[in-house]
């Protein structure tokens, strides 16, 4: 009788089994990850820097001090919470200003909030420093949040809300 010998076969781990092996983790991790991709792919832009200018309609002198300079505001878009940006320096402010029309002529009528010693109301201005994107008058801040002139806001910051108009969105040079 002859006997066989079971000649054994054996694999060796070479270098491409470890490039299927890394080919299979990266699309594994790019099907996990595919809306970040997309994201960053599709926006291909850089966030520049740019100046929001609003404006605040009758607000308390008390609300008016807590605005200086380097204050951080946010916004909230949907359940994100969004950093807007940071006040370039104290707003300013002066007294607070309706236009009313008389009933009787229809002429319009300046009347001035009276300012006592505690509480009174001041129109505010002031500027925000953001990052973000300009697509044909259209802002996105931080590449997210669309906003426009003339948009009515509600941001906040550690000390205070705020419901702010946009009166101009400028790229700084």
């Amino acid at each position: 009788m002859e006997k066989e010998k079971k000649v054994g076969i054996r694999r060796r781990f070479n270098v491409l089994d470890a490039v299927l092996i890394l080919l299979a983790v990266l699309c594994i991790v790019g099907v996990w990850q595919r809306k970040n991709l997309q994201e960053l792919f599709a926006s291909g832009e850089t966030l520049e820097e740019y100046t929001i200018t609003f404006e605040v309609r009758e607000l308390r002198s008390t609300t008016v001090d807590l605005l200086t300079k380097d204050t951080a505001f946010y916004l909230v878009d949907g359940e994100d919470t969004v950093a807007l940006g940071t006040l370039t320096e104290n707003v300013s402010a002066s007294a607070a200003t309706v236009y009313l029309q008389k009933p009787d002529d229809g002429e319009t009528v300046e009347a001035v909030y009276p300012q006592d010693e505690y509480d009174y109301r001041l129109d505010v201005k002031g500027a925000l420093a953001c990052r973000g994107t300009l697509h044909e008058e259209h802002f996105h801040v931080e590449g997210k949040v669309h906003l426009t002139v003339n948009q009515v806001i509600r941001i906040y910051s550690e000390k205070v809300d705020l419901e702010i108009r946009i009166t101009g969105i400028e790229r700084v040079e």
